[in-house]
């Protein structure tokens, strides 16, 4: 290692004469011209748009022939009328703009209300997004772009490029407009207090969410709903583990109670048996194969050795007729072939090539897989059969659990917000609109202590898994500057080397790839940490892995990923002088944002355009529902250029959104709109973020006054959270009584069954009143009274006077002074926006800005059609019975479903299954290459849907 003695070449020898540009802290950096962000960024783009083309181009050609896949709600009969999409025109272009007009209303209608209320949140980032581009870029942007840091490509249009700190006032102003700003607004004798855009777009949102869920609960296809009306209690004791007792605490208004019963044993045999009845089918279809490939392999010999034959006699014509009839033939028909003795199948295969296993039970002896299920099956259904009648006649350990429905949802809903019990953590935590087929029954069964335990203990996990998670995010991180990595490690120095798009794609498509795949993963994992730790209900899981996977968002996308890829840019610059690590970490931290452009553009183009595709339902015929949740406000004003991919990715996903929405999923887990206020929570966090960053980028740039502006909105921003948690928390989870008078003011009549007894009329009331003040004499004479025995008596009506003077005096003042200026029309303009009139047609902006008053109950109640169908029609009649019990009290043996052959095999193998299992082979058959093709609408495992 050379080291200049006579300080030759040292950038810091005259450092501190006039004029001089090296030896600084702030100038020990790498030279720009090695920044390779525009190339990082080529590199990602261009082979994403490749595949985002190649996606849409497969989508175009396939949409129109393919409609299983793409427009499954168009055609398949498990929808009802009211869920059924309208089918697109089926031309090339023809069906854009059809698509294009259908509201995000239908999917409040044809879906549920999470559906659209994703949507909606899609929509409301994109547009948050959008708006961050107009107030940022013409100000932010051009401000980087001539700042003097000497940066180029995208370094130069950051935060980076700034180095003088009262530039910074500019983004402490602008982080006040887009964030969060109040502006109070003196308009005739009102004020009115306009919050920043994204504050005041959440605090909308908060509003307009709770009047959807409540007009959406309350409206009579979900309240009649058994699920709206039945209350789940956790937790419950011994004592009231009784539906007697239960009946008497809650009253009359309970239809009916369930409190399950350990049912593991059972669980366990019904499971066997669905195993076992699995191993049959696929043991029938493999023997069915396999005799038929033999005989086609015997006809195809039989032809050639006699090319020249002349046609069969009529007996063989016969037979060929009655193979060719056998693809149609009616079930009550005999199975049984007048010239075949046993086994249809026997003719071609031999008894040691049927199908076979080893069970563990047997040794591992061989048995025959066919035979051998079939008694299997008939055993394990008369176990399960004697110990349902047991559960039936009340054996069993009841379970800390019941599940009480009442006669309407206000009942329902009266006993969910009343305390239950007096003693802590007794018939608690209570839940409400839980499906039958939603709840997890492994849960369900723990005590409320094993709950506790296991409830820390993945909390635990999760807090350490996401301690660990970190270090494979560090390296993606460190990735994205591998030309940095590159000349600080030797090994790595063959990297430099590579050509610039090569480099680009390592620094920049790489990375983003990779930790997409990694936080992909996440969700899977935190959905059994759910389980495990007793959360009840599948809808309530979704909950949880919400939650928790946005605290791995924020550490592992966010923060380990910007503190490395910044850390890594620096690391040789801080090795060489620790004391220049302030100003480094300066430069270096808004260069990070480039990789979360790359990144952007992998979750929205490359996942939105492979979500269109669905190229696994092209193969598998199976939906596949993802989700997306990744707002980018904290980098809004360190680089403004970040919303710009934002916005455009958002508004791509929404709209592939929105047309799986409508033509392809449906929300099989239904959370009654709860994942939309957590959301709406989420973007806060991201205001945090962005706070905290720009107060540390000010102290590392030792812009202090800047730095005090955003401490004081970090402040502000804490107080509105706090504020609107209190003002709307209650209302997020609960349906207020209020709304049921409201209702029947709307509808002329009742809508919501409240018991009448209880309540007295004010006439009533007055007359339930002794007569406390007849003695009281009324003589209505003057008389001078002392009110008080000091000097300053009666000055507090003189102050009161003396104020409601002045405040009038004051505002005829201001009138005046308002009319002699000529500002009487502006005012009265401006509060035409202030305080519009409710009865006028809105237009957007009015009803933006006042959620209140044009989007209120009663306006989003008319959204919701009334003539949908009443979903106690779709119950069956002893739903009382079995609802919500375990599954494996009821559920029936597996239909085996096989395919139907030329050779007649299936109809026999049908004829003996059916007396221990249900089987049939209609729907499906057996083609000349033995290949199955399956006529889905045929199945015979389609059960009607019920709306719980």
């Amino acid at each position: 290692m050379d080291i200049p003695l006579n300080g030759e070449g040292d950038g810091r020898v005259g450092s501190a004469r006039d004029n001089s540009t090296g030896g600084t802290v702030s100038k020990l950096q790498l030279d720009d011209s090695d920044s390779s962000s525009l190339m990082s960024l080529v590199s990602t783009l261009i082979p994403v748009l490749i595949y985002t083309a190649v996606c849409l181009l497969i989508f175009w050609a396939l949409r129109r022939r393919s409609l299983r896949v793409y427009s499954p709600r168009t055609i398949l009969r498990d929808f009802f009328s009211h869920e059924q999409s309208t089918p697109l025109p089926k031309g090339w272009l023809d069906w854009v703009r059809p698509f294009w007009a259908v509201p995000d209303t239908e999917i409040l209608n044809r879906s549920s209300l999470d559906a659209f209320l994703f949507l909606r949140y899609l929509k409301v980032i994109s547009m948050i997004c959008l708006v961050g581009c107009c107030i940022t870029w013409p100000t932010l942007m051009a401000i980087h772009a001539n700042g003097s840091g000497g940066l180029s490509q995208l370094d130069r249009i950051t935060i980076g490029n700034v180095q003088d700190p009262r530039i910074f006032f500019a983004h402490a102003i602008i982080a006040w407009i887009f964030f969060g700003r109040p502006l109070v607004l003196w308009l005739h004798w009102l004020t009115n207090v306009c919050r920043g855009f994204i504050l005041f777009t959440i605090y909308r949102e908060c509003i307009y969410y709770i009047n959807l869920r409540h007009a959406y609960l309350l409206s009579p296809y979900y309240s009649k709903r058994l699920s709206s009306r039945t209350v789940m209690f956790s937790c419950v004791p011994p004592k009231y583990q009784d539906a007697a007792r239960l009946r008497k605490l809650f009253g009359d208004t309970v239809k009916n109670v369930w409190i399950p019963r350990d049912t593991s044993d059972l669980e366990r045999l019904v499971n066997e048996r669905d195993e076992t009845a699995l191993r049959l089918e696929k043991a029938e279809i493999r023997l069915i194969k396999m005799a038929n490939k033999r005989r086609n392999k015997q006809l195809k010999a039989a032809a050639a050795a006699e090319p020249e034959t002349v046609p069969s006699p009529p007996s063989s014509g016969g037979s060929e007729r009655s193979d060719d009839a056998e693809k149609g033939y009616p079930y009550h028909e005999s199975t049984a072939l007048p010239d075949v003795n046993g086994s249809v199948a026997a003719q071609w295969i031999g008894a040691s090539e049927r199908p076979y296993h080893r069970p563990l039970a047997n040794f591992f002896r061989r048995v025959d897989t066919i035979k051998w299920t079939r008694n299997r099956i008939k055993a394990l259904t008369h176990q399960i059969n004697k110990l349902r009648r047991g559960f039936l006649k009340g054996e069993g350990r009841r379970l800390p659990a019941a599940f009480v429905e009442f006669s309407s949802q206000a009942d329902a809903e009266r006993a969910y917000q009343t305390l239950a019990h007096n003693r802590p953590l007794h018939m608690s935590p209570r839940y409400i609109g839980i499906h039958p087929d939603e709840v997890v029954w492994s849960s369900v069964r723990m005590r409320w202590l094993e709950r506790i335990l296991r409830g820390f203990m993945m909390r635990a996990i999760i807090t350490a898994a996401i301690v660990f998670w970190s270090f494979p995010s560090a390296i993606v991180g460190a990735i994205s500057n591998i030309q940095f990595l590159a000349k600080l490690f030797p090994f790595l120095a063959w990297i430099a080397e590579l050509p610039g798009p090569v480099t680009g794609i390592i620094s920049g498509l790489v990375p983003a790839l990779a930790l997409s795949f990694l936080m992909a993963i996440v969700p899977w994992l935190l959905r059994g940490c759910a389980r495990l730790a007793g959360i009840p209900s599948l809808s309530l899981i979704e909950l949880f892995v919400q939650h928790a996977y946005f605290a791995f968002q924020v550490v592992q996308v966010f923060l380990v990923t910007t503190l490395t890829s910044a850390a890594s840019g620096a690391l040789a610059q801080v090795l060489q002088n620790p004391l220049s690590a302030k100003d480094l970490l300066a430069d270096n931290l808004p260069k990070s944002s480039n990789f979360y452009i790359s990144y952007i553009l992998i979750q929205c183009l490359a996942v939105g355009a492979a979500s269109l595709l669905r190229a696994f339902d092209v193969f598998r015929h199976h939906v596949i529902a993802k989700g997306f949740d990744n707002p980018p406000i904290s980098y809004s004003c360190i680089a403004p250029v970040v919303l710009g991919f934002a916005t455009v990715g958002l508004y791509c996903i929404y709209l592939v959104y929105k047309y799986n929405l409508l033509y392809v999923s449906n929300s099989s887990i239904d959370t009654r709109g709860l994942v939309y206020p957590r959301a709406l929570m989420h973007l806060l966090v991201g205001l945090y973020l962005a706070t905290i960053c720009l107060i540390g980028l000010f102290a590392l740039r030792s812009a202090y006054a800047p730095m005090v502006i955003m401490i004081g909105f970090l402040v502000f921003t804490a107080l509105v959270h706090i504020s609107l948690r209190e003002a709307v928390s209650p209302l997020l989870y609960n349906i207020p009584r209020a709304l049921a008078l409201e209702m029947e003011e709307l509808d002329g009549g009742p809508a919501v069954d409240y018991p009448q007894d209880d309540f007295l009329t004010d006439a009533d009331i007055t007359a339930s009143y002794p007569d406390f003040f007849d003695h009281i004499d009324e003589d209505e004479s003057p008389a001078h009274q002392v009110n008080g025995s000091r000097g300053v008596e009666g000055a507090g009506g003189l102050m009161a006077s003396v104020s409601d003077w002045s405040a009038n005096a004051l505002a005829n003042k201001l009138q005046t002074t308002a009319e002699t200026w000529g500002l009487a029309g502006p005012i009265s303009y401006a509060s035409h926006w202030i305080s519009p009139d409710p009865s006028i047609e809105p237009n957007f902006v009015l009803r933006w800005l006042h959620p209140g008053i044009f989007d209120d109950f009663s306006t989003l109640r008319r959204m919701i059609p009334g003539d949908l169908p009443d979903p106690t029609q779709t119950y069956p009649p002893d739903y009382a019975r079995r609802a919500y019990w375990p599954p494996e009290m009821a559920s029936p043996a597996p239909i085996i479903w096989i395919p139907r052959d030329p050779a007649g095999v299936s109809k026999q193998e049908v004829e003996h299954c059916r007396k221990v299992v249900g089987c049939s082979d209609e729907g499906a058959e057996l083609n000349d290459k033995c290949r199955i093709e399956v006529e889905i609408e045929k199945a015979p495992f389609w059960v009607p849907r019920v709306l719980y």
